[in-house]
């Protein structure tokens, strides 16, 4: 009867509770029918061990330790593959509203309260234990300035269709969505890496590179064969640690990837997902990781995650390898010379750093292996997100994310149409109204520096339309999971992706 009621109620408003989970006082992850197997991951040396039973405690987004599960424990869950290179691993981000509690010039802090289903109806308490009887709660398109004392539903899990997507929402109201937990990584070794990757059906559509100081043509690539514009394949990539991150991928060809990728029906398709919609992280999506993770359901006390300096700057070809940390929030690059230590060393051990470790667990959005890593360092990552001037590299290196109608995978910023190349061609008066992106919320004024802990912040313009987040394993000071930066779109060394879950 519950079932049948909830069902009712989706009929009648667009919205129900199913999904909720009351003992646990937040949405239960979405896996029935979608290929994921929900795991638990050992802190000290990263041993997966599935959940068969659906009874078992295997997710905990409290403040206090339960069912003998630490405290913010996301949930994780792995898509099954016949091959052990491309399971890959996920992340649950449940629906929730937000306030900024604290905002200054240089630092803020965040409470979360987390939401019934797919509704706006409030959990009992917020992430900093106050009760919600009396609080008031909104969507981000009926805020006014005049509001200073509201909870925002957070818009990546509205359904903005009706508005345009004015804050990256979708085409529907979500209970949470499936964050890729590390970014995306290449397929085997180095040496020899070829034999054990498989193909996709998207071929490069630019291969045109930036390589530090000039941009050429330049075909190198992990995998060490010519790349041909329209002929050669890209390869599917994984989303585990220890791999060297996936670069040198231009923004359309990574959006087109990250939207194959729930495609089971997609030729050599390794990750066996189902009934899921994926695609290329947003700013909005990507702001409400950034936001989790800086309350207490996340880090805790408004905590820095900890940079990803691991650099194989050496190699011809890889700057970064996912899943590590670095001893300080800031450190400066730790150049690798052997690039096979880091790759895949194994469970039990690893240098130092490494994602399980007491030092790398700091490098995740929860401050223990049940977090996302490399928001923050790694390589930058492309967001579907771009100022929309009408020609030049919008159309030449971003034609297939331009071209998708559906405005729910993409987000789409106002310019002044003076056809200036500076940064005060992106319209700040109209984008600073934009909620949940952890862009205008927590910089100042969008120049260098200005974000929240002084994140790196350089807003797009003319020739440089395309939006990257998180900063560089080079990036020191400057990387952060409210760091933005700003890209012409084609391939470069410093800039890989990864790919969110919806589920349908």
């Amino acid at each position: 009867m519950d079932e049948f009621n909830y069902d009712l109620e989706y009929i009648a408003t667009g919205s129900s509770e199913k999904e909720w989970n009351e003992e646990k006082q937040v949405n239960e992850p979405q896996i029935e029918g979608t290929g994921l197997q929900p795991v638990t991951i050992k802190e000290g040396d990263g041993t997966i061990t599935e959940i068969k039973d659906s009874k078992t405690s295997w997710y905990n987004y409290k403040t206090e330790s339960e069912n003998g599960l630490a405290k913010n424990t996301w949930a994780n869950a792995i898509s099954n593959s016949t091959s052990e290179e491309y399971k890959s691993y996920w992340v649950w981000i449940p629906r929730f509203a937000y306030k900024l509690t604290k905002s200054t010039d240089t630092n803020g802090e965040i409470e979360i309260v987390f939401l019934k289903g797919t509704t706006d109806n409030p959990a009992s308490k917020t992430s900093e234990g106050n009760e919600t009887t009396n609080i008031t709660i909104k969507r981000a398109s009926e805020v006014t300035e005049s509001d200073t004392n509201v909870y925002i539903v957070h818009p990546a899990f509205t359904n903005e269709s009706g508005n345009g997507y004015a804050n990256g929402g979708w085409d529907r109201e979500i209970p949470g969505f499936w964050m890729a937990k590390f970014e995306a990584g290449y397929v085997g070794e180095y040496e020899d890496s070829a034999k054990k990757a498989k193909d996709s059906p998207v071929q490069f559509s630019t291969i045109m590179t930036w390589d530090g100081s000039t941009s050429k043509n330049n075909p190198a690539w992990y995998y060490g064969e010519d790349r041909t514009v329209s002929s050669t394949a890209i390869k599917w990539p994984t989303f585990q640690p220890c791999r060297p991150s996936m670069n040198r991928i231009g923004i359309s060809d990574a959006y087109e990837l990250c939207r194959k990728i729930g495609d089971k029906d997609a030729e050599n398709n390794p990750y066996q997902l189902s009934n899921v919609d994926s695609h290329l992280i947003k700013n909005s999506e990507w702001g409400a990781v950034a936001y989790l993770s800086y309350s207490d359901y996340g880090r805790g006390d408004a905590t820095e995650i900890t940079i990803n300096n691991i650099s194989a700057e050496g190699s011809e070809t890889i700057w970064a390898v996912t899943g590590y940390g670095a001893s300080g929030v800031s450190s400066a690059t730790q150049k690798i010379e052997n690039l096979e230590e880091y790759i895949n060393p194994g469970s039990s051990s690893g240098p130092a750093g490494i994602w399980y470790s007491s030092q790398g667990q700091k490098a995740s959005t929860t401050g223990n292996t049940s977090g996302v890593y490399d928001m923050v360092g790694g390589a930058w990552e492309w967001t579907a997100g771009y100022v929309d001037i009408g020609s030049g590299n919008v159309s030449t290196y971003g034609s297939k994310l331009r071209s998708e109608a559906n405005g729910k995978y993409k987000s789409i910023y106002v310019h002044n149409g003076d056809g200036g190349t500076d940064t005060a061609n992106y319209n700040e008066d109209a984008n600073r109204k934009r909620k949940g992106e952890a862009i205008w919320e927590t910089s100042t004024t969008g120049t260098v520096s200005t974000g929240w802990n002084k994140d790196y912040y350089d807003f797009v313009r003319s020739y440089d339309p395309f939006t990257v987040r998180g900063g560089g394993c080079g990036s020191e000071s400057g990387a952060g999971v409210f760091a933005f930066y700003r890209s012409a779109g084609y391939c470069s060394y410093y800039i890989g992706f990864r790919p969110v879950l919806v589920c349908e």
